[in-house]
Order: structure tokens, then C-alpha cells, then sequence
């Protein structure tokens, strides 16, 4: 399996963690798109939708994407994966995680800054974007 630079455009192998080319850290580019799992909702077990969560973030870690988006419900499965997402960002496999605009069976993970997110951490502004 090969990755894209999305500095300089070239083909890199995977594993390789900086462009060979322009020397940027492949992990941390983003096109800021974000992935949309639901995890809870086809009848799951929690282990089933705990294998479910993994693979989601598994699959933002090999795309470009900046976050994933996780339909957890309301019931068991959302406070099992609220308490692994913590577990993750205390170990900085994640960034950050938050209910997904105040829906409370929703969950947003963030796994790499998107641009946006960088001009707003240094209070500047972007192509005349608001921050």
C-alpha cells in the first residue's frame, strides 16, 4: 500500500513516516475531511462495536482525513467508547474527542489538526477565512 504526499504529490511506500521529497510528516497531513462510522446501531455488542471503533480510527490513520465521526447511540456502547477514547487521548493516540455538536449519541474524534484548526491555534486568519 502506497500514500500521497499532499505537499509535493508524490507516491510514497506506506510506513514511511517523512516525504522523501519535501520532508513533511505524513501523519499529520490532512485534506480536513471527516469519516463517518456508525458503530452502534445494527444491533452491536459492545465488543462488536469496540472492534467497530478501532477500525474506524484505524481507517482516519491510513486516509487524509482529520477526524472520524462516530454514531455511538445513547446507552452502553457510547460510555464504553467515551472511556477508550479517553485512554487514548491521555496516551496521544488521539487529539481530542467531543460530543459532535451537542448530539449526545454522536461523537467526534479528532486525529490530526486541520489547517483551519492551525490558524485558529495561532489567532491568524487563512485565504480570508474566518477562524
Amino acid at each position: 500500500m502506497s500514500a500521497q504526499c499532499l505537499g509535493c504529490g508524490m507516491l510514497v511506500s506506506a510506513g514511511v513516516k517523512a516525504c522523501p521529497k519535501c520532508d513533511a510528516l505524513l501523519e499529520e497531513q490532512t485534506d480536513g475531511s471527516v469519516l463517518h462510522r456508525d458503530i452502534a446501531h445494527q444491533h452491536e455488542t459492545v465488543a462488536q462495536a469496540m472492534c467497530k471503533l478501532e477500525q474506524a480510527l484505524l481507517d482516519c490513520r491510513q486516509s487524509h482525513a482529520c477526524g472520524v465521526r462516530l454514531a455511538v447511540g445513547r446507552g452502553v456502547i457510547r460510555e464504553e467508547v467515551m472511556r477508550q477514547l479517553s485512554w487514548l487521548a491521555m496516551n496521544g493516540d488521539i487529539l481530542d474527542f467531543d460530543h459532535d455538536e451537542g448530539n449526545t449519541g454522536a461523537i467526534m474524534v479528532f486525529m490530526r489538526r486541520s489547517q483551519r484548526q492551525v490558524l485558529r491555534r495561532r489567532g491568524t486568519r487563512g485565504s480570508g477565512q474566518k477562524p
